[in-house]
This record gives structure tokens, sequence and C-alpha cells, in this order.
């Protein structure tokens, strides 16, 4: 023993051995091909390849025959039904459809084991499917299945379902002929828009049933009425049995309500109401069904005066000309009748059917041959021109109810972001214009101050010289001494050159500290101090 423990730590040494994290096994895997890879001397050496074969047993499923699993209730668990008619005793028959039920797993390799449990109690037979009748009704039934993975005492087992009685929705009445027989509803099952309306149908079924309100349009077209459907459905519980209808055992009977108001010409039509049963997670059980009424409808045709319909107006536009066709769809009962009740209007310009103006023509009125109460109005322009974007039109429409207007943006039209940016860059162009006059207009103002021309040519009547203010703007040049300059003139004439002062523009002095020899001497004025200094004055007048 002692020899084979050296054996094998002597082959563990020559071979080394590698061991890997666990990898979660997917079930996809069966069939793919592994290996390992290591590097040895700088190359690789690759192991024998492995194929996978995954092999597992999910827990089953009891569905029906159509692989649709049962319905699960709040807080009551997970439900089939088997279909219960009753007789006079109020018991149910043993003439009923029987339900297949089948065991669905998912195992590889397949399942061919499988047992029916009923009540947890496993019951005869052997096979993926089963079928029961109204014997089974307040009984559980499970099933399990097996791969050859487990052992018979240990098989996957699915979840219990229990087995109720099935009594199909059905409806029990409605007050369908009581609306039409009194207001709002007029002759010919007439309803003038914004009435309100409200729909009633009893039904009952087990298990508990919903309500699904139709609509069947004139085109045939069949939509959901305007309100709550199904599980969202208004609805109050019966619970009082009269004498000529009572409520079976296990039944549970509704009154369903559907309110709505009549806005727009598009709710008229056939309207009833489907009762329908959950029996598994399919779709539902319904009667009558969902896209066919029954014997029982409520016609109603909606009147109003005009309105825009659901589709904002179109244009068409013919392929190598500038010629353009404008579609604008209205609705009404009654019809607005032409000429007089439909009117294109283009900047205040009417124009009835066949008429034109300038390059508009309203061509003709149709009907809508998909919505009902609704009609096309047409307008051809020839040719199209840029200003016709920025037009006023406008439809205009009128019945024995009330009148409407309909815009119409041939700018949205016929492609608003290109008209939009045109008309904006010519804004801009504008803008840039104002501020290029302002500028021009401000370099005038400061050209004319600084040559002093036109209105800004004024000086100041007086101005002191003293003040270096003042000096700043004469070409001035002063040597200072001790002593005091002497006077020029005599005080008699200072007061003498104050009559002629406002006539003189500009004076220059200029103030030296040597005698001028460059100009010719005045003869001097009588001086008060003696002349010790050269000056000269000149004056420009």
């Amino acid at each position: 023993m002692h020899a084979s423990f050296l054996h094998f730590f002597a082959l563990s040494l020559l071979f080394q051995t590698v061991a890997l994290s666990n990898v979660a096994v997917n079930t996809n895997w069966t069939g793919a091909t592994i290996m390992c890879q290591a590097a040895l001397n700088g190359g690789t050496v690759d192991s024998q390849p492995a194929t996978v074969d995954v092999r597992y047993l999910r827990q089953p499923h009891v569905v029906d025959a159509s692989g649709q699993g049962p319905v699960l209730i709040a807080s009551q668990g997970y439900r089939f039904y088997v279909e219960c008619a009753r007789g006079a005793d109020g018991l149910c028959q043993q003439s009923g459809r029987r339900k297949t039920l089948r065991c669905a797993v998912q195992a590889h390799p397949p399942a061919t084991v499988f047992r029916w449990l009923k009540n947890g109690v496993v019951t005869s037979g052997n096979g993926a499917e089963i079928t029961i009748g109204t014997e089974m009704i307040g009984q559980s039934i499970q099933c399990q299945a097996n791969n050859g993975l487990y052992s018979d005492t240990e098989m996957a087992t699915s979840q219990a379902v229990q087995i109720d009685p099935y009594s199909s929705a059905r409806l029990v009445q409605d007050n369908f002929a009581t609306l039409q027989s009194a207001a709002p509803f007029q002759a010919g099952n007439r309803l003038e828009m914004n009435q309100q309306i409200n729909l009633g149908c009893q039904v009952e079924g087990n298990p508990r049933p919903v309500v699904f309100w139709k609509l069947r349009k004139s085109n045939g077209q069949v939509v959901d009425a305007p309100c709550a459907q199904g599980f969202d459905g208004q609805y109050q519980e019966v619970n009082e049995s009269p004498r000529d209808r009572p409520i079976p055992p296990n039944v549970v009977r509704l009154n369903a309500i559907c309110s709505f108001r009549v806005s727009n010409y598009s709710l008229s039509g056939q309207y009833w109401c489907s009762a329908c049963s959950y029996v598994s997670q399919g779709a539902p059980e319904c009667s009558p069904a969902l896209d066919t009424p029954g014997t029982s409808t409520l016609s109603i045709q909606v009147t109003g005066p005009p309105m825009q319909s659901d589709s904002a107006p179109t244009i068409e536009q013919s392929p190598g000309s500038n010629n353009a066709v404008v579609t604008v769809h209205y609705c009404a009962e009654p019809m607005p009748r032409p000429p007089r009740e439909v009117i294109f209007s283009i900047d205040k310009n009417d124009l009835q059917i066949g008429q034109s103006w300038e390059n508009f023509r309203f061509e003709s009125t149709t009907q809508n041959n998909t919505v009902p109460n609704c009609y096309l109005a047409r307008l051809n322009i020839a040719p199209v021109r840029e200003e016709d974007q920025y037009r006023v039109i406008e439809l205009r429409l009128q019945n024995q109810y009330g009148s409407k207007q309909i815009p119409v943006s041939l700018e949205a039209l016929l492609g608003g972001g290109a008209t939009s940016g045109a008309r904006l860059s010519g804004w801009w162009i504008a803008f840039f214009v104002l501020i290029a006059l302002c500028l021009a207009l401000i370099c005038c103002v400061a050209f004319c101050v600084r040559r002093g021309v036109l209105c800004f040519n004024r000086v100041k009547e007086q101005s002191d010289y003293n003040e270096p203010k003042a000096k700043a703007n004469l070409n001035v040049r002063e040597n200072f001494y001790d002593a005091d300059a002497p006077r020029l003139y005599t005080p008699q004439s200072v007061e003498k050159a104050g009559s002629y002062r406002e006539g003189v523009n500009f004076a220059e002095l200029h103030l030296t500290g040597q005698p001028v020899t460059s100009q010719p001497t005045l003869p001097p004025p009588r001086p008060l101090l003696p002349q010790t200094y050269a000056s000269s004055v000149q004056s420009v007048v």
C-alpha cells in the first residue's frame, strides 16, 4: 500500500491536474463538443473531444388539451372546470362534455413514466393524458413524470389543480329595448351629439363571468365600445333570485354597465355585450362571440353639427407638375348640403362647388366609405405659387344643428419646415439691415462731431483759459519765471476788446522767453511795467 502511494505521487508530479470551477449546466448544451487545452513548452496540447449529454427532468404541469394551464384564482389556487349540465333536480348530468388533461413536462431523455393522483392518491392508468368528467368535480388532481433519473418514490410531482363545475357564461337580459323607446333616443335610433348613455347587461356563469362590450361600425369593422372591458368593467353582483329567473347553484350572476358620452360620429353603429368565462389561461369562451353580434343589439345613429374628422387635411401633388389637390375630412349628420352649406374660403373669398378664384378651384365633396357619416372636400390649386402658403384658407360647414370652420394650413401641407425657414431667413435679413443702418448713422454722427460740420460746429460763448481743461484744447507753450509777465494792454483797451470778443473764433497765443525776430515788431503799446519779455499775439478772425 505504501508503494502504491509512492507510485500515485510520482504520477501526479509527472501529469499535473487542473480543476476548474463548477459551471451551471445549460440544457441546450446537449450534443455540444468540449475539450481542454494546455500550454506546454511554447505550444498547445488539446485533449480528446467529449460530447455533452445533459439529462434533466423539470417539474411537470397539468394542462388542457390545447396546452393551456389552469386559471389561478387569488387565495384559491389553480382551477380547471368540467362542464355541468344541470337537470331539473339541480344536479350535474353525466351527459356533459368531458375534459381531457395532459401532463406536460420538459425532460431529456423524454419522460416515459406518468402517474395521476386524485386528492394525493395514485389512481389507475399510466399515460400522459387523462379524461375526466363530473365525477371529478370538487376533487384535486396531480400528475407525476419520470425519465429514469429518479426512483419511483421520488418522482417529480405537479401542483394540485382543483376541478370545479363549469357553467358557461350567458346573457340573461339587457336594457337595449328600453333605451331605444325613451329619450334621448329619437325615431330611427337617432341620438344627438354629447348625450350620455348607459348600456346594461345581466350575465351569469361559473367561473365568475366577465363582459366585453363591442361596436360594429357601418363599414363592418368591429371595435371595443368606449367603456371598461373584461376584468376592469363595472359590475354589481346579484344576490336575489327572482322566481322567473332563479340563480342555479354555484353560478354567479352580475349586472354589467357600459357608460359613455356620445362625443363624435365614429360611435355610430351596432352595440352588444358578450358574456365570457376564463376556463384556462388561454382565450375566454364567450356568448355571443366577440366578433359577431347576437340576437340582441342596440343601434345608434349619431346626429349633430359638423365637426372635423380624426383625419387631418392632406395634399396630393401631381408628379411632374406644379398642381396640387387639398382634401379636408369632416363628419356631419345630417350631411351639409351643397352649395350653400359647404364653402371654401380663401382670403375671405367664398367658393362653392365648381367655382374658382385665381388659381383655386373647389372641385367636389364625396362620402367617406370607411368612416360613417364622414365626407371629403377637395380644393384644387393650379398652379401652386409661393405666396399661396400664407393665404387664410378654411372650410365652412353648416347643417340644422350648427356650423363649423375647419382651418387649412398650406404652409404645413406644402412642407412647413422649408417654408418656415425661408420666412425666418427674411426676418434675419431685415434685422441685419437695420443693424447696418444704425452703425452707419453712428459713424456719420461721429464724423460730423470730429469735423465740426452741420450742427456740430458750435463753440462755447465763454471759456476760462486758465483752467487746465481749456488749455489742453489750445496750442500753448508757456515758460514760467519768477517775475510776472507784462500786461500787453491797458485796462481801457481790455474793456474795449470786449466789444468784438464774439467775433473771434480762434486765438493762438505764443509766449516765449526770447525776442521775436522772425515776425515784424508791432508798435508797442503803453506798458504799465518795464518791458523785459518779447511776446507776440496772432489772431485769426
